[in-house]
């Protein structure tokens, strides 16, 4: 991850560890998911999250904030393939959304009095202001990770079907 970042010119070391830690976190599906307090189920989808900010108190929404930033750096630096096709062929968010999500939520969150607390307002602000850069150095770490076989097929372009003719 720091090599990346640094060739994306984000030579913030604790970025980089911020950002190698949330991917370990998220490789475990149950990982992903946003918990909160005073909900019975976790909040799967971005609307559900955004809603829940209506009603949540000062500490939730921060960890909402939080969490909506790096499920947007995650699935768009990860799977930035699947959002293309789904957006493209179903009328789903395109990139420039989750890119606009995490960058606004990172901003807000990196201002929350709990990230100066964690110590996580300079890394929150970093990833907002270089959200497009960050998800692009994820992307190259997805491609070079996650490709199969010589052809450097990516996994994600794999399980992209085609549409019938």
């Amino acid at each position: 991850m720091r090599h990346v970042f640094l060739r994306s010119e984000i030579k913030d070391r604790t970025v980089a560890d911020y950002v190698a830690e949330l991917l370990a976190e998220f490789a475990r599906a149950e990982r992903a998911r946003c918990v909160v307090p005073g909900h019975p189920n976790p909040l799967d989808y971005f609307f559900e999250m955004l809603s829940a900010l209506n009603t949540a108190d000062d500490r939730t929404s921060f960890h909402i904030r939080a969490h909506i930033g790096n499920y947007s750096l995650f699935l768009s630096g990860v799977f930035p393939e699947r959002i293309r096709f789904r957006a493209e062929r179903k009328g789903f968010p395109d990139l420039k959304y989750y890119e606009a999500l995490g960058r606004t939520h990172y901003r807000v969150a990196g201002d929350h009095r709990l990230a100066q607390r964690f110590d996580l307002a300079n890394i929150f602000h970093t990833l907002s202001e270089r959200f497009d850069t960050s998800r692009r150095a994820l992307n190259e770490i997805s491609d070079r990770l996650f490709s199969l076989g010589d052809g450097g097929e990516a996994v994600e372009r794999l399980l992209i079907t085609k549409p019938a003719e």
